[in-house]
């Protein structure tokens, strides 16, 4: 029976010391658990000194605290460790537990909402990124840390690159696209800016059937074509081995040549498509093309 009790009260015991955290307060140090708070208290979880009790709790005023040093937080590195789709739950229930302590120096809310916000931007399904925006934008406002803030933002336009609002975020995307050191985010504006473009030209050619006959129109027209192709080759050209994002740029760039004419530009964009990115999407399309130009040579 001894060697029962003890033994629980080593698990009690290990479980604090790797969970613990410290509240400095005007009168002392208390440590366990910090478990909750709001405007008016911090609320502590101490481990019982007896095995099969519950925890004490203890309420320290928000007015007595100097500072919370928080332990260890094996939940959330197991989370940071295997970002993907199946930590989904566990990195939402991570960053609701931590959110109350978005503002709270030192806190890793910040770091658990960006990490929940990304493995959500994993899926396909417009409800989570629905759901990523939301978190990455209470980061961005409400974070201690810049650096959490900042990587927020990252994931703020992102998520509404996957949503498509590319309307509400032009500025920020052309800044981007101009000068972001983050490769990932730059390919996802370049693509928009392509996928934008494209639709301002097509838009421009309906309007003007005669475009050759206009200057301004034609000027136009050679800005948004250039504009299209420089931004959908990018990941291609740069960024290669970034499979699905340099396949979607191909496509978009087959898009522009068919819509222009360009028929010898189309063919090499197709046949890139077709032999370097067959498992794309965007390669079936590409290789209908070829197949019709083969047919009409025989």
């Amino acid at each position: 029976m001894k060697k029962i009790f003890f033994a629980l009260a080593t698990v009690v015991s290990s479980v604090f010391v790797h969970a613990q955290d410290e509240v400095h307060t005007k009168d002392g140090v208390r440590r366990g658990l910090v478990v909750g708070i709001d405007e008016t208290s911090v609320r502590l979880s101490l481990p019982s000194p007896m095995p099969g009790q519950p925890p004490a709790r203890a309420a320290i005023p928000r007015a007595d605290l100097v500072k919370i040093v928080f332990g260890t937080d094996t939940a959330l590195d197991a989370v940071k460790k295997d970002r993907s789709a199946a930590s989904t739950a566990a990195a939402r229930a991570r960053w609701q537990t931590l959110q109350p302590f978005l503002g709270v120096p030192e806190s890793r809310a910040g770091e658990a909402g960006n990490l929940c916000g990304e493995i959500l931007l994993l899926s396909n399904d417009p409800a989570r990124h629905e759901e990523a925006l939301a978190i990455y934008r209470l980061v961005e406002a409400g974070a201690w840390n810049p650096s959490d803030r900042e990587t927020a933002r990252r994931g703020r336009l992102r998520s509404m690159m996957k949503l498509g609002r590319l309307e509400e975020i032009a500025a920020e995307v052309e800044e981007i696209a101009a000068t972001s050191q983050d490769p990932e985010l730059l390919i996802d504006a370049r693509l928009l800016v392509a996928q934008s473009r494209l639709a301002m030209l097509g838009k421009l050619l309906d309007e003007n059937p005669r475009w050759y006959e206009d200057p301004p129109v034609r000027a136009e027209r050679l800005r948004l074509l250039h504009e299209t192709a420089d931004n959908a080759l990018y990941p291609f050209l740069f960024h290669g081995t970034q499979r699905a994002h340099a396949a979607r740029g191909l496509g978009l760039a087959l898009e522009l040549f068919r819509l222009t004419g360009d028929t010898e530009a189309a063919r090499g964009i197709a046949t890139d498509l077709a032999e370097i990115y067959p498992e794309t999407p965007e390669a079936g399309p590409a290789a209908e093309i070829l197949q019709k130009k083969e047919n009409e040579k025989s």
